[in-house]
């Protein structure tokens, strides 16, 4: 793998990273603002706001976890890409 298409590989991961992060502050502001609909039609704008914030930070959490482990696996796999083409 020579230079240029290893610059343009670790730009395509730092997009990657910045997407993991927008999907988790978005998650987690869904969540908020679905509960608090939630908690709006229910009469306990309080209770449901926490209830959602609390759901989105479970639910982002996880997806933040299982797209940071695939990245990771990827990141291997150039590794060990760039090993082999360095010992040729």
């Amino acid at each position: 793998m020579n230079r240029q298409e290893r610059e343009r590989e670790e730009v395509r991961v730092g997009w990657r990273m910045m997407g993991l992060a927008w999907g988790f502050v978005t998650q987690m502001l869904a969540g908020a603002l679905l509960g608090l609909g939630v908690g709006v039609w229910l009469g306990d704008e309080t209770m449901g706001a926490l209830f959602g914030t609390g759901t989105g930070l479970v639910v982002a959490t996880y997806f933040l976890l299982r797209g940071g482990l695939r990245l990771n696996r990827e990141l291997d796999r150039i590794a060990a890409q760039q090993r082999n083409s360095s010992d040729k």
